[in-house]
């Protein structure tokens, strides 16, 4: 259902410390892209890295106004931002509605030294980060929760643990609030597997499992390998795929050349067409450690695809074992071993999962997100006219 039109005549400005490959930036795509839909104006600004320039070329085929900018700053490990940089972005690129997006646990303390500076009218922040990088009560946490009380008008967290955490830390419960991430489901639901095979110089109807995620430290993508190595023999006819980029993408290349099955591991790199390829998912596996609200995981879901993961922070709040997914403790390559067993020799087994993974991402419909996202915004230019 449509909320009201406060926000059709106004700019939507979504800036992303982000990295530009990761679900933190696919998500802020989504939601531009689903607001543009609803008749608003709204630019999406990224640091200048090379990693950004397929998702700026995304955002471009989406029909959403994007650019990267060399005055804002985004890496693995926290990249400082110069304040004067920041003081003329902010200054330069000004808008109505100013939605952040980090996926650091808060946003960096030259953001908010710029923000106090500048005093944009109405700033919103989604906080990505699952994990718990500050203790409650230290300074940076105190600083963190008086910038918000001081300059925000919303803290957004895509998952119930992500609202925890933040008010531990000292946000306030009227500036949190928990939007749960959407998926397209009707999009991902539609993939065509043939294309996937395609690009793997395989046969039709091939045997795959999929890894579609970042490939970094806390998805533990050697695990997956690990695990594939051990039931290898059994399942001759089986590959790996591993469907994105990250900062283990190279090490896990390397593992997968001495794994002794290395002609049936492949690592296709950032891929646009992730629907084909979760069609094409046999089995779709990722033993993250933790999450905050996993698009991956809903996309996966959406399509319909066997899961097997960890029941961890993150995604207890979506994965239901043996009901839409199999799940094992976070590093048990053992259970990922019976599990992948289990998934690719009980095709009953693979059904039943399907079945229960599209019924569940229909919860999580991106429309629904969108309407929370508006709704917010449209009571905060309320607020302000009523002053």
């Amino acid at each position: 259902m449509e909320l009201g039109p406060v926000t059709q005549d106004v700019e939507i400005l979504y800036v992303g410390f982000v990295l530009g490959y990761g679900g933190d930036a696919l998500h802020m795509l989504d939601l531009a892209s689903s607001v543009a839909k609803r008749g608003r104006k709204v630019r999406i600004m990224v640091p200048l890295l090379d990693a950004c320039v397929p998702f700026v070329q995304r955002c471009l085929d989406h029909g959403i106004a994007a650019e990267r900018s060399p005055l804002i700053h985004a890496d693995a490990h926290g990249a400082r931002n110069s304040i004067f940089h920041l003081l003329r972005f902010f200054r330069t690129y000004r808008a109505p509605i100013l939605h952040l997006h980090t996926g650091d646990i808060c946003l960096p303390r030259s953001v908010l030294l710029s923000l106090d500076i500048v005093r944009p009218r109405h700033v919103f922040a989604t906080i990505h980060s699952s994990y718990n990088e500050m203790r409650p009560g230290d300074t940076r946490a105190r600083i963190w929760a008086a910038s918000v009380s001081r300059r925000l008008d919303m803290v957004f967290c895509p998952s119930r643990h992500g609202y925890d955490t933040q008010h531990a830390y000292g946000v306030r419960t009227e500036r949190l609030k928990t939007i749960y991430n959407g998926v397209d489901v009707e999009h991902f639901c539609g993939g065509n597997p043939l294309n996937a095979w395609s690009a793997l110089g395989v046969a039709a109807g091939t045997p795959l499992i999929v890894f579609s995620s970042r490939i970094e430290r806390e998805k533990r993508p050697l695990e997956v390998i690990e695990a594939f190595r051990r039931i290898a023999a059994e399942f001759p006819d089986v590959h790996l795929v591993f469907v994105g980029r990250g900062e283990m993408q190279e090490q896990t290349r390397e593992v997968a050349a001495s794994s002794g099955v290395a002609e049936r591991i492949h690592l296709v790199g950032y891929q646009h067409n992730v629907p084909d390829w979760l069609a094409a998912a046999t089995v779709w596996a990722l033993p993250t450690e933790v999450e905050n609200f996993s698009l991956a995981v809903l996309e996966a879901l959406a399509a319909g695809c066997p899961i097997l993961s960890t029941l961890c922070q993150g995604n207890d709040e979506v994965l239901v074992a043996g009901k839409n997914a199999l799940t094992v403790a976070v590093g048990d390559i053992d259970g990922q071993v019976q599990g992948l067993r289990r998934l690719l020799s009980e095709p009953d087994l693979r059904k039943r999962l399907r079945v229960a993974a599209r019924e569940t991402a229909g919860n999580y419909d991106v429309e629904h997100m969108v309407n929370q996202y508006l709704n917010c915004y449209d009571n905060a230019l309320l607020r302000s006219r009523q002053c």
